[in-house]
Parts: C-alpha cells; structure tokens; sequence
C-alpha cells in the first residue's frame, strides 16, 4: 500500500510539471511550434511530446537538446525527451476541411447559365472559375500541362 501511494505521489508531481509546462510551452518552443506540438505527460523524468507533422517532428529531434536545456532552466529537470508522431493534434490557424463546401466552391462548378464564359483558346463554353485560375478551360489546361 505504502509504494502505491508513493507512486502516486511521485505521478501527481510529475503531473504539476506538466501542468506547469503547458502554461509556459509558447514561451518555450516559440509560437509556431508551440500551434504544432504538445507535451504529453512526463513519466519517470521522460517527457513525451506529440507532434502533428513529420517535418516538426525531425525539427524537434534536430533541437531536443536545447528543448532539454530550455525546460531545466525553466526549474523542471528531465533526463530524456521522446518525440512521438500524433495527427490529433490540431493547428490552431488551420480551418477545418469540409468536403461538401470545398466542391461546392471548386472552380470547375457550374451554379448557373451566368457563371459560364467562352475559353478564349478552343472558343468552347467553360465556368467561369476556370478561366480565372488557369486563364483557360480545363481541356485546354490539360493540352498544355
């Protein structure tokens, strides 16, 4: 019973670490990064951090030193830092994909008679939004690609 409690103990602190890490983790890893990858938990002086792009992963690998060295001087002290790779963590700034709304909004979508014009190229009828992204209707793009 007296080691349970002493692991809990030991857990419920490492839980204040992180706690207090996720407070300061912008301050610490710069506002780019800090919208790209978070601390997990910290687990027997490990830190686990989890990323959402294999590019900020390598970077994270690349600096984990100075991170290291960041967060001693920062009053926590770590003995390893583990990078791990996690889509779920979501980009602040990036909109949320919706599928229906992309296609409605395509270029190549014909709403109406009036959102037709003549492609200047092949004199042939094209949406409109074609022409203003390529400046030519999609046969003519796919011509010249």
């Amino acid at each position: 019973m007296q080691i349970c409690l002493d692991d809990f103990k030991k857990s419920w602190g490492d839980l204040d670490k992180l706690s207090k890490l996720n407070e300061s983790w912008e301050k610490l890893v710069g506002l780019e990064l800090s919208r790209e990858c978070k601390p997990l938990k910290i687990e027997k002086k490990t830190l686990v951090i989890a990323v959402n792009h294999p590019q900020w992963r390598q970077a994270l690998i690349y600096n984990k030193h100075r991170l290291k060295d960041s967060i001693c001087r920062f009053g926590i002290k770590l003995n390893e830092i583990k990078i791990t790779q996690n889509y779920e963590v979501k980009n602040l700034d990036k909109k949320k994909f919706n599928a229906k709304t992309e296609w409605e909004n395509h270029p190549t979508r014909i709403r109406n008679n009036n959102n037709m014009v003549i492609c200047k190229i092949c004199n042939s009828p094209a949406p409109k939004g074609e022409i203003s992204r390529w400046g030519k209707c999609t046969f003519c793009w796919r011509k010249k690609r």
